[in-house]
């Protein structure tokens, strides 16, 4: 994997990112060590994780993911990579129901806590990138950006991220700090992948990485965009797993067949190939990737050797429309 220029970080960063959502819970730590290795041996050095990974699995608190990490971390040179984990979305009450769910929030005095808990499971002195995991239309914006400059300040964090907000929100965070000094995100995570969703799905939480989002990259030439939920928890490798209700359309059988017939044509498969086109972008993406078997991540990681011409992504833009 080559590496790539981050934001207004100054880092480079490698093309893929490694998602480690299910390491602690699905996958235990022997593992979730043997992909981490894969992945640095591949040229890896980007690790996404959160403070609440994965919580909604049974019998888990959310500590696992960062824990993983922190552990394998011991045994690696920390300087050589990005760890990049979320505060926000971290539950206070939670009974096996997504849909009642109580979360930590982005006050001022949650993103320090969480912080504080953050670095202690993950055994380090500092994050290098720390994101607000979802939006609160009810938190001051300004609150988070506060504490995210504190927390620079105090040497525990380097940089900000933002995952699932709105954009006209991001641009909201963007004035606020130019204005007043604060921060600056370097980074927006979004949801996305090469089927689109139903206009009324119902994503939860989550938010989409839409045209706008794109347009408001262009203009902030100093934000990266990260997508996760690239390939959909394998719809694309597994033929026999249906697609989710929320993008069963006639727009996504026509793409599907599209990307079909162009992957048998290019001797890949068609979650290289959706890995892709998202790298192909003219505004730049860095996907998100995982696995839960070093072949899985192996075949992702060979995604980054496959080359699309200018005909190639338009065909595939413009299928379903």
């Amino acid at each position: 994997m080559k590496k790539i220029p981050f934001g207004n970080t100054g880092q480079l960063v490698s093309e893929l990112c490694l998602g480690t959502m299910y390491f602690g819970t699905k996958l235990n730590q022997s593992q979730s060590a043997g992909l981490l290795d894969h992945y640095q041996a591949s040229g890896g050095n980007f690790i996404d994780t959160a403070n609440n990974y994965a919580f909604w699995v049974e019998g888990a608190t959310g500590d696992e993911s960062e824990t993983v990490i922190g552990r394998w971390l011991q045994h690696q040179k920390r300087e050589q990579f990005i760890v990049a984990t979320k505060c926000g979305a971290r539950p206070t009450s939670y009974h096996g129901d997504l849909d009642t769910v109580s979360f930590e929030g982005l006050s001022y005095q949650s993103i320090m806590r969480s912080v504080e808990s953050s670095l202690k499971r993950l055994q380090t002195d500092y994050i290098d990138l720390l994101y607000s995991h979802i939006d609160f239309l009810d938190s001051p914006v300004e609150e988070r950006l506060i504490a995210f400059t504190k927390l620079k300040e105090q040497g525990k964090i380097r940089f900000a991220g933002i995952s699932n907000t709105s954009a006209w929100r991001i641009q909201q965070c963007l004035d606020l700090s130019k204005n007043n000094g604060h921060i600056s995100y370097s980074c927006i995570q979004q949801k996305y992948s090469y089927l689109r969703p139903k206009r009324n799905a119902d994503l939860w939480m989550q938010k989409l990485l839409s045209e706008e989002m794109m347009q408001l990259a262009e203009l902030n030439k100093n934000i990266t965009l990260l997508a996760y939920s690239t390939l959909l928890s394998g719809v694309y490798s597994n033929p026999d797993k249906p697609l989710p209700e929320d993008y069963r359309t006639t727009d996504n059988s026509l793409r599907m067949a599209l990307l079909k017939s162009l992957a048998e044509a290019k001797g890949c498969s068609l979650g290289q190939l959706v890995l892709s086109w998202i790298m192909h972008h003219n505004t730049r993406i860095i996907p998100i990737i995982s696995g839960s078997t070093i072949e899985q991540m192996e075949e992702n990681i060979q995604a980054t050797k496959l080359k699309l011409n200018d005909t190639e992504m338009n065909l595939l833009d413009k299928a379903g429309e």
